[in-house]
């Protein structure tokens, strides 16, 4: 199936539309001068004509000694002919019937070298009565109005008046006047030039503007087959058009997510080799070591093979962990949790570590908090996380404080916040903590300062209960931690 490109059907549907409405115009502009579709305004004019004709008849009459006797000489002259009538008259007799009408005559009728006098009877002799043009009335087509003649009250005959703009030739069935000289002809050459030159503007007006329409498209389309190909880098510039520019703004948007992602992609990649590579090079290592009788099997060196395996065990968990949180899929078994409970387990897990750095607890929670709709051992995950990163960078002699309090700002968020006593973050280093494989600190190697994924795995577990993770630091100061849960409240 041939498919029909936008440029063309949008200057077809253009083009259609011109002659549509062209169409239309001449199509009413030709109704309303043939009198097909009369107007109240047509109607009064018709009957004002009618009536004003019948009296110059009625003087023709008596000034005639009351005789129709070459009356068709007298509508065969002004003012029933000439420039600017556009009328048709027929005359009836007191019975009705047929004594004259334009139509069977031309206006040439009325030979040069006529003269009419003052009142407008011909100067030449009176012809004998015109023999009757029929016996029965004449049928009128088109809208038509009929005065009758009266001369001292007395009806003598009446006048019909139709509407005749050339639509045809008297005395002829052609369907209409071609006649260069009438008046209609003039008319509808007027209009069919007027009409040409304004579609034909119109038309190239509709071209222009379909080509500004399909441009950018057209321009997107090659920049979509460009970042399929790979070339992320692609982008489009904005148009004046408003939806067309922000179709290219929501591309170019999509673009630099795609590029992000990539970029983010290829460095996880190699972190993830990276971090592999070393408890994989130090077990092997070991097992060599083991194999060519350099190393004995003692319990000293088995411990370090199981520690080595049980962070690489670790590693490779937290990955997974990280994989399902992303892609929606971590499982949660959610439960009503007491905020006490939640601090109180996670202190209770570092309080030996805490008593062997000289770092104090200290737990701030009001004694009636309201329950949180969590699963308590991921929160409980997040929590040690936290304590972990705390004690980490707490001094000795430091304080680490767990707070649990309502959100000010909204009632139905509870939030369990970690603030340490260390030395603060970096402002630059802020917005990169969550990211996975990033430390604070260069300096500090997988050994030292963990693999780098624990706030990556925070800020996935808790967006996974529909919360969110903040952090605040000053330098010199310590760092606050501060994660915000929806609170479940007792309908009871």
């Amino acid at each position: 199936m041939k498919r029909l490109r936008l440029f063309w059907l949008m200057v077809i549907a253009f083009a259609l539309a011109i002659l549509l409405a062209l169409c239309g115009m001449l199509g009413f502009i030709g109704l309303s001068f043939s009198g097909s579709v009369p107007s109240t305004s047509f109607r009064v004019g018709l009957r004002e004509a009618a009536d004003s004709y019948a009296v110059i008849l009625g003087d023709y009459y008596a000034a005639n000694d009351q005789s129709w006797s070459g009356v068709e000489r007298r509508l065969a002259a002004p003012p029933f002919t000439g420039q600017g009538n556009f009328y048709s008259y027929v005359l009836l007799d007191q019975q009705g019937d047929v004594l004259a009408s334009t139509d069977s005559m031309h206006t040439e009728a009325l030979l040069p070298g006529d003269e009419f006098n003052q009142s407008g009877l011909p100067a030449m002799p009176i012809a004998p009565d015109p023999p009757r043009l029929s016996n029965r009335r004449t049928p009128m087509r088109g809208p038509s109005e009929q005065a009758d003649i009266m001369i001292h009250g007395q009806h003598i005959g009446a006048l019909i008046v139709r509407p005749d703009f050339g639509f045809q030739d008297r005395g002829s069935d052609a369907p209409f006047n071609t006649r260069p000289d009438s008046f209609l002809w003039g008319v509808w050459r007027s209009f069919a030039i007027a009409g040409v030159g304004f579609g034909g503007l119109l038309i190239g007006l509709a071209v222009l503007f379909a080509r500004r329409l399909t441009r950018p498209l057209r321009g997107l389309t090659k920049a979509s087959e460009a970042l399929a190909a790979g070339r992320l880098d692609t982008r489009v510039p904005g148009v004046r058009i408003r939806e067309l520019d922000e179709l290219a703004t929501a591309f170019n948007r999509m673009a630099e997510r795609l590029s992000s992602a990539d970029a983010q992609r290829r460095q996880m990649t190699a972190d993830i080799a990276h971090e592999l590579r070393t408890p994989l090079s130090i077990i092997r290592g070991r097992l060599e070591g083991l194999q060519d009788g350099v190393y004995q099997a003692t319990p000293e060196h088995v411990g370090g093979l199981l520690h080595e395996t049980a962070m690489l065990e670790r590693l490779v968990d937290d990955l997974r962990l990280l994989a399902l949180a992303e892609a929606g899929q971590l499982p949660l078994y959610r439960e009503s949790s007491d905020p006490h409970a939640l601090l109180e387990g996670a202190v209770h897990a570092f309080t030996d570590q805490a008593h062997t750095q000289s770092i104090q607890f200290q737990i701030e929670a009001p004694a009636e908090l309201p329950e949180v709709d969590v699963d308590p051992q991921r929160i409980s995950q997040v929590l040690k996380n936290l304590l972990s990163n705390a004690l980490r960078y707490t001094p000795i002699g430091g304080v680490v404080t767990l707070r649990a309090a309502i959100d000010p700002a909204a009632e139905s968020t509870l939030i369990l916040s970690v603030q340490d006593s260390g030395p603060g973050i970096e402002p630059d280093d802020l917005p990169h903590l969550f990211d996975r494989f990033w430390r604070a600190n260069r300096s500090r190697t997988r050994g030292s300062g963990g693999s780098g994924l624990g706030l990556a795995i925070v800020k996935q577990i808790v967006e996974a209960h529909g919360g969110h993770v903040a952090v605040n630091s000053t330098i010199g100061q310590g760092t606050t931690f501060s994660i915000h849960l929806p609170i479940v409240r007792d309908e009871h």
